[in-house]
Order: structure tokens, then sequence, then C-alpha cells
């Protein structure tokens, strides 16, 4: 495993703790009025927002596109997600799934190839 690289317990992590904080800081703006969530607003949009540039590995950039998709949960919006399949797309046009996730260890593997079968990427 490179050790300069983020896993994807870490980046998962990162992107969790700015999901709440979204959450949170809608709760502290709208006094609990949560019917002022704009359309195709979204906390995992926020999340990504802020780490979309902060990775130079490949397989870095495959688990944020990911776990985006997974914290989307098929709830769209569907140019989103297709934003994320085709970036995904894009990685893998110039990378084998099988060098990116060569240096990583087996229980990130494991959870990252789950993932991305739940995604109907494999």
């Amino acid at each position: 495993m490179i050790s300069e690289r983020a896993g994807y317990q870490e980046i998962k992590t990162s992107l969790l703790e700015l999901y709440y904080i979204y959450c949170q800081q809608k709760f502290d703006s709208t006094g609990r009025n949560m019917s002022i969530w704009l359309k195709d607003e979204s906390e995992i949009g926020y999340a990504y927002g802020e780490f979309c540039d902060s990775y130079d590995l490949p397989i870095e950039n495959i688990m944020l596109e990911v776990l985006s998709l997974i914290l989307r949960a098929g709830r769209g919006p569907e140019k989103a997600e297709q934003y994320h399949y085709n970036r995904i797309a894009e990685i893998l046009s110039e990378h084998s799934l099988d060098d990116l996730i060569a240096d990583i260890d087996e229980e990130e593997r494991k959870d990252l190839l789950y993932d991305m079968k739940l995604l109907k990427l494999l």
C-alpha cells in the first residue's frame, strides 16, 4: 500500500464528516424548516465539492467517485449520478482496475469491489 495515499476508509470518513457538517448547518440556518431545500441540493454534493480536486492518484479518485455514488443511494439527481459514472469510466479507460487495486490491502480492496458491484460497475 502506498503510504501517502488516502485509503478508502479515510475518504469515506472525510465525506461523511462533511455530509454531517452540511446537514448541521442546514438545521442551524433554517431553524429546522427543512422545506427550504433547493431542488437537487444534496449533502453529498456539498461534501463531494469539497474533495473533487483533492486527490492526485487514480485509485483515490475512483474511491471518491464510488463513495459519492453510494452516498447518493440512487436518489439522484440523475445528472449528478451520471457525472460520477462518467468519471469512473474515464479513469478506468486510462488505468486497469487490476493495476489500480494491486497495491491496496485486502480489506480495502474487498470494500471497494463490493461497492463497485452494488453500483453495477463490475
